[in-house]
């Protein structure tokens, strides 16, 4: 028998303004699936858990880091998801026509021997959600 403790998934909890505009937006324009506790997931293992917030200052993205490890960062970023390179494009431009709120377009930068691709959008209260990959 083992004794090893088996951990699932991780699951952010992100304070929103409005669970229900939160929930709606990440479902029609981030094509998450969002369940009634505020379970907000697509694909396996990506997701977070939308809670109400108390009060407006509650909510805090993360702001701009004071030394980037890579990238010149121009805003904080909240969540980052790992895709392929293709996979990255073909993001942008699922959320672009459904309105997302473009953080800042794809990006493509030199990784060793091969390209790495990213892009960023917001939610309504300004969370950053990055999406990268490479070819």
């Amino acid at each position: 028998m083992s004794n090893e403790i088996y951990l699932k998934n991780f699951l952010q909890v992100r304070l929103v303004s409005d669970f229900e505009k939160a929930k709606t937006y990440y479902q029609d324009v981030l094509g998450f699936q969002v369940d009634g506790w505020g379970h907000t997931e697509r694909g396996n293992n990506l997701g977070f858990i939308l809670q109400q917030a108390h009060k407006p200052e509650d909510v805090r993205p993360n702001p701009k880091p004071y030394k980037p490890t890579w990238d010149e960062h121009t805003i904080g970023w909240d969540s980052y998801f790992y895709s392929n390179f293709d996979g990255v494009g073909q993001l942008y431009n699922e959320f672009k026509s459904k309105g997302a709120i473009i953080a800042y377009e794809p990006r493509i930068e030199p990784m060793g021997n091969r390209k790495w691709k990213h892009f960023a959008v917001k939610d309504l209260d300004g969370y950053v959600m990055v999406f990268g990959g490479s070819d």
